[in-house]
């Protein structure tokens, strides 16, 4: 009879055994260290705040949700490529303060409020950032809002005049990894249960927020680090411009349920990027 030899198959390393050796390797075994790694990572944004106004005269030449948009002669009121009129939502005129590109010197945005032409991503046809790289204001014109049954539905948006808060913004956890994969493992490895603990509580101190309540991890905000509701989905190759949060008590605006619009900027093409996420 031959003699046979029984191995037994050599268990693979667990995950967080390989990349504890690797953090602890580079020095990085405390929540210190975790903090030191997402320090760099802070960026400036700006909190978009709206507040109602009644008086609509000049609303065309402020930074606004509702009210009457800014036109120059010439122009004509947006819509659809088969002719379906856009609902003007907001605009954002850069002062220089606005954290804006430099060469975006007033950004509108447009949505189709019909089911049919919801929008939810860039290639839908369904909204418009309308983009002004000059400002001739020597030339403004009032465009009237077309007579359009579609326009019924948010007709109750109210006009609100913007202003803006500066503030401190960091990734949500689902977006870390794509800035710092240390940060990430670090945070996984210092709590197994609840890996994402004690990067929150990073976040909340390095951003001074607090984050347990939606109206301060869901705002509208320029710059900064976009909030997920549904994942990371930033396009490639594009930086975060801004987003615009359901504002339903102060505005009327609500995308789907609870939902957020977001803008990305491509430098090299100087294109929009246009995502809606909703719960």
């Amino acid at each position: 009879m031959g003699i046979f030899h029984f191995f037994k198959k050599k268990p693979k390393e667990s995950k967080f055994v390989k990349e504890r050796a690797e953090l602890t390797t580079l020095g990085l075994t405390t929540i210190e260290d975790l903090e030191n790694l997402v320090k760099p990572l802070v960026r400036d944004a700006l909190k978009v705040i709206p507040k109602k106004a009644n008086n609509l005269e000049g609303s065309n030449l402020k930074s606004q949700i509702g009210g009457t948009p800014y036109f120059e002669r010439g122009e004509s009121w947006p819509k659809t490529k088969d002719g379906t009129y856009l609902q003007f939502i907001c605009q954002i005129f850069n002062d220089g303060n606005s954290g804006l590109p430099d060469n975006i010197k007033l950004l509108q945005f447009y949505y189709a409020v019909d089911g049919e032409y919801m929008a939810f991503e860039t290639a839908d046809k369904g909204w418009l950032v309308k983009v002004y790289e000059n400002l001739d204001k020597a030339n403004v014109a009032i465009v009237p809002k077309p007579e359009n049954e579609h326009f019924e539905e948010w007709d109750n948006v109210e006009y609100c005049e913007l202003s803006f808060k500066k503030i401190k913004s960091l990734p949500d956890w689902e977006g870390i990894s794509h800035y710092s994969k240390n940060a990430s493992n670090l945070s996984c490895i210092l709590n197994e249960d609840e890996p994402w603990a004690n990067y929150e509580k990073i976040k909340a101190k390095l951003t001074e927020r607090e984050y347990e309540e939606d109206e301060e991890i869901y705002i509208s905000q320029i710059g900064g680090y976009p909030a997920w509701v549904q994942g990371d989905d930033t396009p490639e190759g594009c930086e975060f411009l801004l987003q615009l949060n359901s504002e339903e008590e102060t505005t009327n605006l609500m995308w789907g349920d609870m939902g957020l619009v977001y803008f990305f900027y491509n430098k090299k093409n100087k294109k929009i990027e246009f995502i809606l996420q909703c719960g």
